[in-house]
């Protein structure tokens, strides 16, 4: 009798194990396992923000401070989001691809935060899909030597891995106009770590993903400043263009952003194809004038400057009391990558000449930065 309740023990012993067993693996071998406990993965979203990088004169002053937005307060609420992670790294290279977030919707619910627990910051993905499989939790995994996530808002399409190693994604950029500005999607920049500490410090695994959004436009105004006393100096016809005169200050063409998922790369890369020359701008012909208002604190919208295609040098003509005045901005100055707003001062020098004074790129990390004047957002 005791070997008949023990074989009815062991075989009920059995089946519990295989129950555990299959409640905790996965069917499918390119996503990952979900732990019966372990941290969620969460998500946090912000539009780049800005800090001011200055190239100039010697104690120069900078135009510029820094702002950080959730992509909510610009009224984004949703995106999708991939993610995922290299199982082996060696000699510099990562390799063993594994999916974690194979294209999640991931939405703004408002006064959602921590309740639950994938949702730390207002951004919740779990059971958002619209169509397909259910989206659920996932968890991090420790193993990993390295996660990399990224994302794109309505619009953008989905990603082409034609390439392997990388996904891509291809959209319009025109900034001919403030509508189609509006109506161009954000795509993020990759979030890529190690967990090392050492490496990463401010992201680690195990804290909510901040995925930092911006638009493939670059920004650029000019302005003067005065080395002397500017009252009874008139200028007028100001000119800022480029100096080959066949060139045109390019606002509308195909953008591609490429995110690479194994190999030595960690961060993303971008092309600009298939500019549209009719719809550029011969010059930039307003200054910026500050505190002048709406009308006078003009900024351009333009197309960033392919890295294989530098644009070269532009030339600044004005006026100064009816004389006309020249200055040439150098081609290594005229660089403009996406996300980064441009100022350019030029100074009137107290002989009446103009001359370069200041050239400000500015961009990102999340830390609160601040300068002496006026303000530079992105938009």
């Amino acid at each position: 009798m005791r070997k008949k309740y023990g074989h009815i023990i062991w075989m009920a012993m059995v089946m519990l194990m295989g129950m555990a067993w299959s409640c905790c693996s996965s069917d499918d071998s390119d996503e990952q396992d979900v732990p019966v406990t372990g941290t969620p993965i969460a998500f946090s979203a912000k539009e780049g923000e800005e800090t001011a990088v200055n190239n100039g004169g010697a104690g120069a002053r900078a135009y510029g401070m820094t702002r950080a937005s959730s992509l909510s307060d610009n009224n984004v609420t949703s995106f999708t989001v991939w993610g995922y992670k290299n199982l082996s790294y060696e000699a510099g290279v990562y390799g063993g691809l594994q999916t974690v977030f194979p294209g999640y919707i991931v939405n703004w619910i408002t006064n959602s935060a921590a309740t639950t627990t994938s949702n730390t910051n207002g951004w919740e993905y779990v059971n958002q899909q619209t169509s397909g499989d259910e989206q659920t939790i996932k968890y991090w995994d420790w193993s990993a030597k390295a996660y990399r996530f990224f994302a794109v808002t309505e619009g953008a399409g989905d990603p082409n891995e034609a390439i392997a190693g990388s996904s891509t994604f291809t959209m319009t950029a025109d900034a001919s106009t403030a509508t189609n500005i509006t109506a161009t999607p954000y795509f993020s920049k990759l979030w890529f770590s190690t967990g090392s500490e050492a490496l990463y410090p401010t992201r680690l695994f195990g804290k909510p993903v901040v995925l930092e959004f911006l638009k493939p436009y670059s920004r650029v105004r000019f302005l003067f400043t005065y080395s002397y006393e500017a009252e009874g100096i008139k200028l007028k016809n100001p000119s800022f263009k480029p100096t080959d005169d066949t060139k045109k200050i390019e606002v509308k063409g195909t953008f591609t952003v490429t995110y690479p998922l194994v190999g030595t790369a960690t961060s993303e890369s971008y092309t600009v194809t298939n500019i549209d020359h009719s719809a550029g701008l011969v010059k930039f012909d307003k200054e910026y004038i500050p505190e002048g208002g709406v009308e006078r604190e003009v900024w351009y919208t333009v197309l960033p400057i392919d890295p294989s295609t530098p644009q070269g040098s532009y030339t600044l003509t004005v006026d100064v009391n009816g004389s006309t005045k020249s200055c040439v901005v150098p081609a290594q100055y005229m660089q403009w990558k996406p996300g980064f707003s441009y100022t350019y001062i030029f100074k009137i020098t107290d002989s009446g000449g103009v001359e370069i004074d200041l050239v400000q790129a500015a961009f990102t990390p999340w830390e609160e930065r601040s300068s002496d004047d006026y303000e530079v957002y992105n938009w």
